[in-house]
């Protein structure tokens, strides 16, 4: 590529009666430009920070001494397609037209062309003007006597303005092209779809039976969620009961092998219940109709933690500021909850230590609960996002294999993703995602993640 196909030239025409002006513009706009502090002050507005050869910005001016001259060479731009990008204006140029009249003709002539009005006196007020004028992004005001580096920064910034919207109103003339096109071949698939009528009232006599059976399995999910609640516990309830009375009785006449069945059947009982709640928890996940609120974690999540009755050996520690999240408070209860219970629950050291923290990523706020437990194997990164998969890690405790499941689906139902970092020995790390904007989850939706 040469030299000169290398150089974008930018067309800026000057209207002003005074010549001295004239030559204040060339100076600046000209001398100045092949300088390497103004290139150095162009790559500063636009933020050019490339190392490699960019192409190179020349202003080509043309001067008027009049409104109607002016007015006059932008008419004639705009039929030589060869329009002027800029023109600087100056508001007082006796006997003839003054800048506002000169304005209201270029704009005439060529509506697109960027306007900076130059003046140094107040002959018009900011209200006349866009009374005049209207109001407009393709007008600013300079006040006299100039600054070198306002100049080229207008010029440099409403140029390129003016190329950008050249090369927006290109696409979107290619776009409205492609639309046309698009539309006459779906008008020639609309005349193929009617020949399809009977099939697609089929289809849709068929998705309506689907989704009559969806319905029907949501309702049975329902009802299958009260005799979990009901049936279940109940006799569950007996047998701890009778239990906890078999060995307050005969805790004296047991041998410690039976003591310790007894307990262990206890301790039964209550994974039995956990695992009813587990289930519960989970299959409630986007079935309870309950509005979306803006959650504030830093005060919600301290009230959790005061929830779970911290041991004392443990403590947890809020790292970050903590965003408001617009959610059900039942599922950002349900996620930290689960989160930070088996974060405690599976603590392993003299002095647990838990960090909550919070940044912004890509659209997204990421979560992060820390603990210096006994950590994962990379194996099992996977498997205890399942349902019912439980990892030995303590001996003294045995999970439902349910909390992370849970969080998983609270998660990705508000179109975020959870994982885990660990390292076996050294503690872990569970990461998750949540959009910074607000999530629309309709009914529709969680009826079918339920009911898959």
């Amino acid at each position: 590529m040469s030299d000169l196909e290398k150089e974008i030239v930018h067309r800026i025409l000057i209207v002003d009666d005074n010549p001295n002006i004239h030559k204040d513009f060339q100076t600046i706009l000209l001398e100045e430009h092949e300088s390497a502090a103004l290139d150095s002050l162009r790559d500063e507005v636009f933020g050019n920070t490339k190392t490699e050869t960019q192409p190179k910005n020349v202003f080509e001016l043309d001067f008027a001494s009049q409104g109607k001259e002016g007015f006059e060479k932008v008419q004639q731009a705009c039929s030589e397609n060869r329009p002027y990008e800029l023109a600087f204006v100056d508001m007082r140029m006796p006997p003839g037209w003054d800048g506002l009249k000169t304005i209201e003709h270029i704009w005439q002539a060529d509506p697109k062309i960027q306007v900076v009005i130059c003046t140094a006196y107040s002959d018009y007020s900011w209200g006349d003007i866009t009374e005049r004028l209207g109001k407009s992004d393709n007008l600013l005001i300079l006040k006299k006597p100039f600054d070198s580096a306002e100049v080229a920064q207008f010029a440099a910034a409403l140029t390129e303005k003016w190329n950008l919207a050249r090369q927006a109103a290109i696409k979107m003339e290619q776009l409205e092209q492609m639309v046309k096109e698009r539309t006459d071949e779906l008008a020639e698939v609309n005349n193929q779809l009617k020949q399809e009528i009977a099939e697609r009232e089929q289809a849709e006599i068929r998705m309506a039976e689907l989704l009559k059976k969806v319905d029907n399995i949501n309702t049975e999910l329902t009802d299958f969620a009260s005799i979990i609640s009901h049936d279940l516990k109940a006799p569950l309830r007996g047998i701890k009961t009778l239990a906890n009375w078999i060995l307050e009785d005969c805790r004296d006449k047991f041998d410690d092998k039976a003591n310790e069945q007894m307990n262990l059947l206890l301790g039964r009982v209550d994974r039995m219940y956990g695992l009813i709640d587990g289930v519960l928890q989970y299959s409630k996940v986007g079935r309870v109709e309950e509005g979306q609120v803006g959650v504030d974690l830093n005060k919600f999540i301290p009230e959790i933690i005061d929830m779970l009755t911290l041991p004392e050996h443990i403590e947890v520690t809020i790292e970050d500021e903590l965003p408001v999240i617009q959610s059900q408070e039942t599922h950002m209860m349900q996620l930290f909850q689960n989160l930070l219970g088996n974060a405690i629950k599976y603590m392993d050291k003299p002095q647990g230590h838990i960090r909550i923290g919070c940044i912004e990523e890509d659209g997204f706020w990421k979560f992060s609960v820390t603990d210096n437990g006994p950590g994962i194997e990379e194996k099992h990164f996977e498997r205890i996002f399942k349902m019912f998969h439980v990892l030995s890690v303590k001996e003294d405790f045995e999970g439902t294999g349910v909390g992370l499941t849970v969080a998983k689906k609270i998660v990705e139902l508000y179109g975020g993703k959870i994982w885990i970092e660990s390292q076996v020995g050294q503690g872990s790390t569970f990461f998750f995602t949540l959009p910074k904007q607000e999530q629309e989850i309709t009914n529709d939706k969680l009826e079918v993640n339920t009911a898959c």
